[in-house]
Parts: structure tokens; sequence; C-alpha cells
């Protein structure tokens, strides 16, 4: 057992290595959950899978703050961070990803393309723009193109959400719903090479990858915040989130024009 552990981390440490460094702090920033109010104890044993379906698909317009860390337990921590706006009913939006202050990413999104631009602190690259369906994930929760639409397409995939108790997410009450990842959400849109490492972590670990879906959703029924979490104790830990504020407000996108095509394979 404690060679098959040792070699399902060296996978997972393959699949979840990137090239960012640490970044700066957002509403997204904090990987581990404040304590909630309701205890272990009280909590609700209902599935509240529906419930968190229900708050995906009423999200129209809203803010986002993204960030995705991974890095092994006690050590170097990889971080992206991000911020945006999305309409998720029109599949478009905006988003500029910084890898500390050494560079920048900006991502616009249609419904069938995403555009980029890199800027460093030496030069501007020009905009292009790749095919939005043909990014494939390459790695555990990184998310392919840091798309927002397919953590939603991860968080509803999820199974046995339970009302884990109330928290404060930016200064409004929420309740936090927590859930299982199964391994058709963990493996979603994958390559045909990253999946098949993906499975082979999984029969190591015994026939499950342990990762859980946490969701807040407000009074309103609206989803404030959620984040995607892998954890093998005392060896590795991935988390990403989404962070949504500003609901409702108007969005304006901007696409580019004169942008090159380019090759998708490395956007993941």
């Amino acid at each position: 057992m404690r060679r098959a552990l040792s070699s399902a981390v060296v996978c997972v440490a393959l699949l979840t290595a990137g090239c960012a460094t640490t970044g700066p702090d957002n509403p997204a920033a904090a990987p581990k959950s404040t304590a909630p109010t309701a205890s272990a104890s009280a909590t609700a044993e209902a599935d509240h899978s529906r419930t968190v379906r229900a708050a995906v698909e009423a999200l129209a317009t809203a803010r986002t703050f993204y960030r995705w860390e991974a890095g092994q337990t006690g050590g170097k921590a990889y971080v992206l961070t991000g911020k945006g706006g999305h309409d998720f009913t029109r599949r478009q939006g905006t988003l500029e990803v910084r890898l500390e202050d050494v560079a920048r990413v900006e991502h616009v999104f249609t419904p069938e393309r995403l555009y980029l631009r890199t800027t460093t602190k030496k030069e501007s690259a020009d905009w292009m723009f790749t095919d939005r369906s043909g990014i494939k994930a390459e790695r555990l929760l990184k998310t392919p193109g840091n798309d927002p639409e397919f953590l939603l397409r991860q968080v509803v995939k999820a199974e046995r959400y339970r009302k884990i108790g109330t928290e404060k997410v930016a200064g409004a009450s929420t309740t936090l719903y927590r859930g299982e990842l199964t391994h058709a959400a963990l493996t979603l849109d994958m390559s045909a090479e990253a999946r098949k490492k993906t499975d082979q972590i999984r029969d190591m670990l015994g026939g499950t990858i342990p990762a859980t879906a946490e969701v807040w959703i407000d009074g309103r029924g609206r989803l404030t915040q959620l984040r995607l979490e892998m954890d093998l104790k005392a060896t590795m830990r991935t988390t990403t989130t989404l962070a949504l504020v500003g609901h409702g407000e108007p969005l304006k996108v901007q696409i580019p024009t004169d942008a090159a095509e380019a090759d998708a394979s490395h956007l993941a």
C-alpha cells in the first residue's frame, strides 16, 4: 500500500504542476473555509444537489475572482489569480490572470472562441484566438483556458451535496454545501493522456481520488463562491476557487480584432 500511494503521489505531481508563481490576493484567495456555525452532527443528511444545480442555472452576469493553487503540503505553492466579469447566459466574458508581477494574460470568451493576449515587463504579444471547445484539461483541477463556465460544469457533476452550515462570504450570509467530486467530474474534457494518468491514480488509491466541491449560496439563491479541492493528506493539495459578486450588473465584452489563430494544446 505504501508503494502504491507513493506512485500515486508522483502521478498527481505530474498532473498538478504548473508554470505559475505565487500571485496577489483576491476575494477567492483563501483556500480554506472558515468554521461554519452549524456543527457536523447537526448537518442535514438530505442530498442538496438540486439546490446547487438551481443556483448554477440561475447565474446571469457577475464579476469573477479566480484562484488556482497547487503544491506539496508544507512546500511551495504554485498560484494563478485572476479577475474579470462573465455573462453565463450568453457564454461570454473577460478575465485577466496574473503570474505575480511577471506577466498577465488577458482572456476574452465568446460562445465559440477564447481570445488571449500576454503582456510581460518587456513586451506585449498580439491577440490570438482558439476554438473554445477544443481546449482540453491537462491537469487535475486546473481549469482549461481558465474558463469559469468549466468550473460550473464540474460542480453540477459532483454528488451527495450536504448542508454544512452558514458562513459569511464578502460580508453576506451564505449557506455552505459540500459534495463529492466524481471521477467523471475530475476527468471532464481531459485529453486522452491526462485521462489515462488520472485513471491510474484512481486505481492506485483504491478506486477513488479524494476530491470535493464546496458551494456557497446566499439567501436569494445566488451562487457566491465555489471551491474544488483535492487533498492527499501530508503530500499534495490542489484547490480551484471562483468568487462571484455583483450579480446582475451590466457587462460589456469587447471582442479583439485582427487576432491570429493559435494552437489550443498549450492553453490548459
